[in-house]
Parts: structure tokens; sequence; C-alpha cells
């Protein structure tokens, strides 16, 4: 008996949630019509758009500019002024027609019109902008070649680079003339990885360095070729030169030890007739008696050559 009440309240509550659904839903209907209706029509009313100057020459960079937007007054539907107002508020004004003087340039905005008129949408109409002119300051670019600076690699133990290619090895770096009087080279934007044991090429970029200036390139294909390397050691006896007729020097020691490290592929054809050590005549310190030593022939691929030791004592016999 006392569950009667109870269905009664549902369904007036269903009843009235049906009729709050309807009139959602009635609201709605009339709000999209009017929405339709009302921006649908045509409207005359000033907007402000962000100028964007295009077509300059290459030879000039813009230091600054007598106005940054441009006050159009428009003819257009309301659907169109929410697009400018909140989707496009940029319109692009040509300086391909513009006098350049003494560092200067001028542009009549008339000139321009059509090409305005282009960028808006559908059957919008200029109706008058504001200002009438455009003026802005340059400076004169220059361009530079800059070389690009090898960056260090991380190499696995036991392992040399052979040989490294930069393609390209410089780039064109284009810029005002004060800016780029501090750029003698380009780094490369490397980041260590793990440590280097094979060959490989590599697409790197350069390290931007002012957001003023142009590149030519912004990559560069980095070849890098790497092997396994060894130290040897060889006794390699020492000569003299240009010593004079009938004079005989005795050296203490007669031999050096030369140390170097190589790629093993090289090592093995590396003979001790490929060395010479020694010292020229006319340099020798007569009063210590001491003579410096260096290498006077060297085949190619070696590193980290060192002698030991690296003076000699000698007596003169005449």
């Amino acid at each position: 008996m006392q569950e009667k009440p109870y269905f009664n309240s549902l369904q007036k509550a269903l009843g009235n949630k049906g009729r709050i659904k309807m009139f959602i839903s009635f609201v709605f209907i009339s709000f999209v019509i009017w929405f339709f209706a009302k921006f649908s029509r045509e409207y005359q009313e000033e907007i402000k758009m962000k100028i964007e100057i295009v077509d300059i020459p290459t030879s000039i960079i813009i230091s600054s500019a007598s106005d940054l937007f441009l006050n159009l007054n428009l003819k257009a539907t309301g659907f169109q002024f929410l697009y400018y107002y909140f989707l496009d508020n940029t319109i692009k004004i040509s300086f391909q027609n513009a006098v350049y003087k003494n560092n200067i340039g001028y542009l009549e905005i008339a000139s321009e019109f059509n090409r305005l008129q282009d960028q808006l949408l559908g059957d919008t109409q200029i109706l008058s902008f504001f200002p009438s002119k455009i003026e802005i300051n340059y400076k004169p670019e220059f361009s530079k070649k800059v070389p690009i600076l090898i960056p260090k690699f991380n190499l696995d133990v036991g392992y040399s680079i052979t040989k490294i290619n930069l393609t390209p090895d410089s780039i064109i770096v284009t810029g005002l003339e004060d800016v780029l009087a501090d750029i003698n080279h380009i780094d490369l934007n490397y980041k260590d990885k793990s440590p280097i044991k094979s060959n490989f090429i590599e697409k790197i970029p350069i390290k931007l360095k002012d957001n003023e200036l142009n590149y030519n390139y912004t990559e560069v294909n980095v070849e890098v070729l790497v092997n396994l390397f060894s130290e040897k050691t060889i006794n390699v006896p020492i000569s003299v030169l240009n010593s004079p007729k009938n004079t005989v020097l005795k050296l203490f020691p007669s031999q050096v030890e030369l140390v170097f490290s190589s790629s093993i592929n090289n090592l093995k054809n590396i003979q001790l007739s490929d060395f010479k050590v020694g010292f020229n005549y006319d340099s020798i310190d007569k009063e210590k008696n001491i003579a410096e030593i260096s290498l006077l022939k060297s085949p190619l691929g070696l590193d980290n050559v060192r002698l030991n030791p690296q003076d000699v004592f000698f007596l003169i016999r005449e």
C-alpha cells in the first residue's frame, strides 16, 4: 500500500526531466538560428591587423618599421570578422615596388590595394585603411664563408680516427657586418653517444649562433673513419746532416728509441728504413756538446710519435 506514492513521485520526476530536456533543446535550436542569422549579416567595422612585410631584397635586413599594424575599415559578414579576430589577424604587405634610398625604404600602401584585397575572405571589401605609407629602416647585408669546427668524438679504447670528411666543410653565413665580425667558425650540435669503434656517416645540425643570421646549410654530412690502433717501439740510428769532411762525431747514445702508434693494418707494413732521425751539424751546441734530435723522415698515418732521448751528447774528432 505504501509503494504507490513512490511510483507516483518517480513518474512526476521523469515527466519533469523530459520537459527540461525539451526546454534545453528549444533554447539551443533558438540560439543556433539566432547565431547564424546574426553573423550572416554584413557589417562595417574597423579592424587592426598585424603587418608582415614580404618581398624584401636579399641584400638588406630590416632594423625597424614605422608601423606594425594596419587599420582596415572593412565591409564583411559577422563570420568573416570572427575569422579575422580569432584565426588570422595578419596581412602581408609586399615591398617589391618600394623605393630604397639612404638605408630607408618607402611604400605607398595604395599601390598594393589589390594584393591586400585578395588576401581577405570571400567578398570582404576594404573601404579605407591607415596608415597610407609604411617606412622601414634597413642595413646592408653581408656574407662570409666560415669553416666548420670538427667536434670531439668519444672513441672506444684502442681506437683512433684515421679520417674525417665534412660535407660541406664550410658554409656561407649572411647577416649584419658587425655580427659577422665575431664569427670565425661554426660548431656542430653533436652529442656524445656510446664510444665509437666503427665507421659512421651522420647528418649533424649546426649550432645556430644568432636568430638574425642566415645559413646556406643548416646541417653537415659527417663521415668518420676509425681503426684499431696499437703502439710500437723501434730503435733508429741517429744521423748527422751537413757534417764537415774529416770530422767525426762520436754520439752517446748512437741510436734513439722511437715510439709511435698507428692502425693495426698500417703497423704491418712499417719498416725501420721508413724512419730517419738526427740533427743538423750547424745546429749543435759546441760548448755543451749537446744536439737536439728531431724526426727527419717518417711514413704517413702515425700518431703520438715520441723520441727518447730527445737530446744526444757528442764528442768531435777531427
